[in-house]
């Protein structure tokens, strides 16, 4: 009997539930699935990056080349535009999607470069809540944009993993993310989601990092495996190697392929065969991080008075 998703309304890319908070744990963690997700960890919370949830740069690419053409293209426009024997109907409809398309492109750039440069989720022990850094990624410029505090009560928080598949004109790709799920009290009716985690090709680091926040939270530091907390700085040759981290020829680099295992070096060695793609999104990595403004919490983050 196929397995049938508990919480409503349904995931649209639902692939399976993750356990509850006071369930039994699975196998034991494997701390360096996590080294690249965790921002801090002490007695009090443990901080989880959401920075590599986003495709940094890649929008701003989209942009810049989208104006590019554009700009290649106008003088030919230019000539067709102002013939004697040009139709001025056409040539409105041509100088509108013009403008269409450059409003279009300083959008796609602008976006990518006010999205914060991370978006992380707290798991506070003392509070017995999860707060999180949130911003609205829409493909519309209105309304505004604005960063959102969301703060909800570890007992209603749930997890599920989703599943995405497609194919993208060159193979056939699937990827899965941890969603986390917060209910109304006592209940599986959903109120909000959260991805936590994303573009992963198996499940079984969803799975680790699951069981190390929910290990946390019952029991703090004390079970837990050391991780090493991910580099936070910018730096150009960082975003470079960003979609090619396995090319890195620094330390960081190292660290990076020696937890490679079989599956990561056969997807990296077709993946390296785009290097002319992840290069360019690596240089514009660097720009939109450096724009990128510095998430920031509040001084005090509001008692939590439930969701129920």
């Amino acid at each position: 009997m196929p397995a049938i998703a508990r919480f409503n309304p349904v995931n649209p890319f639902w692939y399976e539930d993750l356990p509850d908070a006071a369930a039994p744990f699975g196998e034991t963690i494997q701390s360096p699935t996590l080294d690249d997700d965790i921002n801090a960890i002490n007695d009090q919370y443990l901080e989880m990056s959401r920075a590599a949830n986003v495709m940094r740069g890649g929008l701003l690419l989209m942009g810049l080349v989208l104006i590019a053409m554009l700009c290649w293209s106008l003088p030919l426009l230019v000539r067709i535009s102002f013939r004697h024997d040009s139709v001025l109907f056409l040539s409105i409809v041509n100088w509108a999607l013009v403008a269409v398309a450059i409003v279009c492109g300083i959008f796609l750039i602008m976006l990518d470069c006010l999205i914060p440069k991370d978006l992380p989720v707290r798991f506070d022990r003392g509070t017995g809540s999860v707060t999180a850094l949130d911003y609205p990624i829409r493909f519309l410029p209105f309304p505004p944009r604005r960063l959102q505090l969301k703060h909800f009560a570890w007992s209603d928080v749930h997890a599920e993993i989703t599943r995405q598949a497609g194919y993208n004109g060159k193979a056939y790709v699937v990827r899965y993310a941890l969603v986390l799920v917060i209910c109304k009290s006592g209940t599986t009716e959903v109120l909000d989601r959260l991805v936590l985690k994303s573009n992963d090709m198996t499940v079984k680091g969803l799975h680790a990092m699951w069981d190390y926040v929910r290990r946390y939270m019952r029991e703090g530091t004390v079970n837990l495996p050391p991780v090493q907390t991910r580099a936070q700085g910018i730096s150009f040759r960082r975003s470079l190697f960003t979609y090619m981290p396995y090319l890195d020829p620094s330390s960081e680099g190292a660290y990076f392929r020696a937890r490679m295992g079989a599956i990561d070096w056969i997807t990296a060695f077709f993946m390296t065969w785009f290097f002319w793609i992840w290069i360019p999104m690596g240089l514009c990595h660097f720009i939109a991080m450096k724009c990128a403004p510095e998430p920031q919490w509040p001084e005090k983050v509001p008692s939590f008075r439930g969701n129920g």
